[in-house]
């Protein structure tokens, strides 16, 4: 029986590069769906400090590893390797290309003190050209600008200044670059004018623009597997490699986004994102190029996700199951009339802040029950994801929605503007996004 024009698509290695785990799949390029298992290997982030959230740039390298050959054990032949990446996330050289300490990630906040003297000296400059604030963990220049107030010695063996998925494609393949995405979260691009590297702020922190390498998009060939890393990976040298882009931009590449779209992603907090052609640059978004293509990505918050309900089910339902929990007890809080009122609302954080943040209740009586704590928590998603869709500028004329994440359908039940409309949930986005990098021609607008 003859093949399809699917099965007979070209196959290529995707590798998802998240915060606590690397997920990798061989992947059909004409529809992105795992042509076999996805392997998933988790690593751990350390946390010397309160505010830390760092890992050594090796123990990243040996997870991808380790995910790879998973993969790619039962042999086939691969038109490529493709990256999605957790960004920002900090990677300084030395001459001899060996990293001068742990990468700190994006969930690192160790970075205020620096983010506050940038933000009161620069705030508005760096906002219109960068097209965010200097956000702790956010930007990653930020960090470096903190790493040097320690250690002030350090920048004199910097020599070059990275991302995460630009290490992993110098480590693949020699050839070093950085997506525009990536770019948009250094802190030292002109986002919103240029787009180049920019000289003022490389003069503002210290970095040397020969540190910085070429700006490449996700869906060029950043070069080809050299034979070290190909042996690593049980693979033949010389597939060609590209660098991709951040895990959002990837999930709307795997579903084909548009402006007027949202993605909603369900983690420990919620992040909505939606592409624009004009930038807009707010305090209250984050604001970067898609990494392929001419269009942004702008980004609100929602500091209410699904950490925030698994905290309660701990605190205050552990004699009931995760079933119950979030079937039949969510359905009575949601029809719930409480005083209660989640205010401040941030029980995982802020991203979009300098500062830190804590939640409250209010108006806590000794009649005051746990349901009404459940029906407060639920109230408080509610009102902040109204206001993360004024933020995007969509309110409710929101086109289609994608969403995704490990409570992605907890959260389509509770939110009303979710009800009756399209909206499609999206399994592993980030990671079949890879496969659009081989479907689209280099340097184009993707879907």
């Amino acid at each position: 029986m003859p093949s399809s024009s699917s099965d007979s698509a070209p196959r290529i290695l995707a590798l998802d590069v998240g915060t606590s785990l690397v997920k990798a799949a061989v992947l059909n390029v004409a529809d992105g769906r795992p042509m076999g298992p996805v392997a998933q290997v988790p690593y751990q982030l350390d946390q010397p400090t309160p505010e830390a959230a760092e890992v050594p740039a090796e123990r990243i390298w040996g997870a991808v590893v380790a995910a790879a050959r998973h993969v790619t054990a039962s042999g086939g032949d691969l038109a490529g390797i493709g990256l999605a990446c957790m960004t920002p996330a900090l990677v300084l050289l030395d001459a001899a290309d060996r990293p001068l300490g742990p990468i700190w990630t994006h969930l690192d906040r160790r970075s205020r003190p620096a983010a506050r003297q940038v933000w009161a000296a620069v705030g508005p400059e760096f906002l219109a050209t960068v097209g965010n604030r200097p956000l702790p963990g956010g930007i990653s220049v930020i960090a470096y600008r903190q790493q040097l107030t320690l250690n002030p010695y350090l920048v004199r063996r910097v020599r070059r200044y990275l991302h995460l998925n630009s290490w992993l494609g110098l480590k693949m393949t020699g050839e070093c670059g950085f997506d525009p995405a990536n770019a948009s979260f250094s802190g030292l691009y002109h986002t919103v004018t240029d787009h180049v590297w920019s000289a003022r702020w490389c003069d503002y922190f210290q970095v040397d623009p020969d540190w910085l390498p070429r700006v490449v998009a996700g869906d060029e060939t950043l070069g080809k597997l050299r034979p070290a890393a190909a042996a690593e990976f049980g693979l033949p040298a010389g597939l060609p490699v590209k660098l991709g882009t951040a895990d959002i931009s990837s999930a709307m590449l795997a579903v084909g986004m548009r402006p007027g779209d949202l993605l909603h992603v369900v983690g420990t907090t919620q992040v909505l994102a939606g592409l624009t052609a004009t930038p807009r640059p707010d305090p209250q978004r984050l604001t970067r190029l898609h990494g392929v293509g001419s269009l942004y990505v702008e980004v609100t918050h929602n500091p209410v996700g699904g950490a925030a309900l698994n905290w309660l089910h701990r605190l205050c339902f552990q004699d009931q199951s995760e079933d119950e929990f979030f079937g039949r007890t969510m359905a009575a809080a949601l029809e719930r009339t409480t005083r209660v009122v989640l205010d401040p609302p941030y029980l995982g954080g802020d991203r979009l802040e300098i500062e830190a943040h804590r939640a409250a209740f209010r108006d806590l009586t000794l009649a005051t029950d746990r349901l009404d704590l459940l029906a407060a928590v639920l109230e408080a998603m509610r009102r902040c994801h109204r206001r993360c869709l004024a933020q995007l500028g969509l309110g409710r004329q929101v086109g289609r929605v994608f969403l995704t994440g490990g409570a992605a359908s907890v959260v389509r039940r509770l939110l009303p503007e979710y009800h009756g409309g399209r909206v499609d949930c999206v399994e592993e986005g980030s990671l079949r996004g890879v496969a659009r990098l081989f479907a689209s021609p280099a340097g184009g607008s993707g879907p």
